[in-house]
């Protein structure tokens, strides 16, 4: 049912509703699932977002702040606010629509004076030459910009709980959680966080949407996510004056100065830029004591790069399974990077990549050290920081990090991982 957000209310607050014929009030529909969700917390010792005060969400949410949505506009709308409050998101939500539920497309967002024609042939080298854009049409294309990052974005307030209902899932939005506090977004499945406005920089494409991106936010629990970028892959895009153009950019980045999240028992699939720790090299968000997130339980399959890549933070890698088929349009480069001042800590993480090299699993970005142990490569026992070492001597990192976990969950046997992850990890999946 499309149309205003639907309020989940007790007999007396429908009754008190009735009375007085509030515009918008809708019959009262609860979550059809068995487990509450929208009231549960994370767990007490459940990674870094269980520190310093743990993560509730709105879960003290009162009747009046409880919404189920079905549309875009209702979304935007229930997540607003930095009071208590649950949002149950039914149905597959689609950014690309207006306040109606009409589709839109990337066109409808055309500011006057841009369209994809007129900026290609303005900017082609063999007329602009390779230098990056600007003038009219450049100008028109942020406005263009402008307007449709102000629509495909979903800006949650602080003490926010967002869960899908039964299959729920958001195609095209942009869940960006600026400089809030407290946030909960579980069993959902999340897809195609797509540019219709990517920038040439003069010598590369350049898409600026991410699935999750977290920018000075702190306790932030996401779990029980499916992310994919929809069967839209950016290698199966066309080469433009010689750059890959690109369309997606992260799944999860956390970054700014973000600290103290949870990522738990989500499936990441078919990504390139998978997840961002850490966005510059310069000290400018003083993220020394920052940074500190848990990864743990998730299924990173056919990701290309960053699961994850971590400057400055706190990292603490376990029992996630790395799959790379070889099947697919995304190449692979590596999965966990070590960057500035990092301090990844993995544990008994799986890997099957039957065409990937153990050496290939980790790449040096500037980092000094990582501390990872347990892994098993392709079902065997594999030192894959030694791997790597012998292979790229120049790039070589110590064993050990100064800073390691302090909250966790059991840590499982490494053997167990595979079938326990693709068994429980996605959207629709919480036992």
């Amino acid at each position: 049912m499309h149309g205003p957000a639907k309020r989940l209310l007790t007999t007396a607050a429908i009754a008190a509703v009735a009375a007085t014929a509030l515009t918008g009030a809708a019959e009262a529909k609860p979550p059809r699932y068995e487990r509450d969700l929208g009231r549960e917390t994370l767990a007490a010792n459940d990674g870094w977002a269980a520190a310093e005060g743990g993560t509730t969400g709105g879960s003290a949410a009162t009747d009046d702040n409880v919404f189920t949505v079905d549309t875009w506009a209702d979304l935007q709308e229930a997540v607003q606010g930095d009071q208590p409050k649950i949002v149950y998101v039914e149905g597959d939500i689609d950014a690309w629509t207006d306040a109606e539920g009409n589709a839109l497309t990337c066109e409808d967002f055309n500011a006057p004076g841009y369209t994809w024609e007129s900026y290609l042939e303005t900017y082609d080298p063999e007329v602009w030459g390779w230098n990056e854009p600007s003038g009219p049409v450049e100008e028109a294309r942020v406005r263009s910009y402008d307007d449709f990052r102000q629509h495909v974005m979903l800006r949650p307030g602080s003490n926010t709980t967002i869960v899908g209902v039964d299959d729920a899932s958001v195609t095209h939005g942009s869940f960006f959680l600026s400089q809030v506090d407290n946030v909960i977004v579980r069993n959902l499945g999340v897809h195609d966080a797509y540019d219709c406005f990517p920038a040439w920089e003069g010598d590369a494409w350049d898409a600026e949407f991410d699935n999750f991106e977290l920018s000075g936010a702190t306790h932030v629990w996401l779990d029980h996510l499916t992310i994919t970028d929809d069967g839209v892959e950016d290698y199966e895009g066309p080469d433009i004056w010689g750059q890959r153009l690109e369309i997606h950019d992260g799944a999860i980045d956390i970054v700014r100065g973000s600290d103290l999240v949870t990522v738990s028992w989500s499936h990441i699939q078919d990504h390139d830029k998978t997840m961002l720790i850490g966005n510059t090299n310069s000290d400018r968000y003083d993220e020394w004591e920052k940074l500190r997130v848990t990864i743990h339980h998730n299924w990173f399959e056919n990701a290309s790069q960053r699961a994850p890549r971590l400057r400055y933070g706190q990292n603490h890698v376990y029992n996630n399974f790395y799959t790379y088929d070889g099947d697919t349009s995304y190449p692979y480069y590596y999965s966990m990077g070590s960057g500035v001042h990092s301090a990844i800590y993995a544990e008994n993480n799986a890997f099957h990549m039957p065409t990937i090299a153990p050496e290939d699993v980790l790449r040096n970005w500037g980092g000094e050290a990582i501390h990872i142990e347990g892994s098993r490569f392709n079902g065997k026992r594999v030192d894959l920081l030694a791997a790597f070492n012998e292979a790229y001597p120049d790039d070589a990192l110590a064993s050990e990090v100064d800073r390691g976990p302090e909250l966790h969950g059991r840590v499982h046997p490494t053997v167990a991982v595979p079938w326990l992850v693709t068994a429980k990890a996605g959207a629709g999946r919480i036992c």
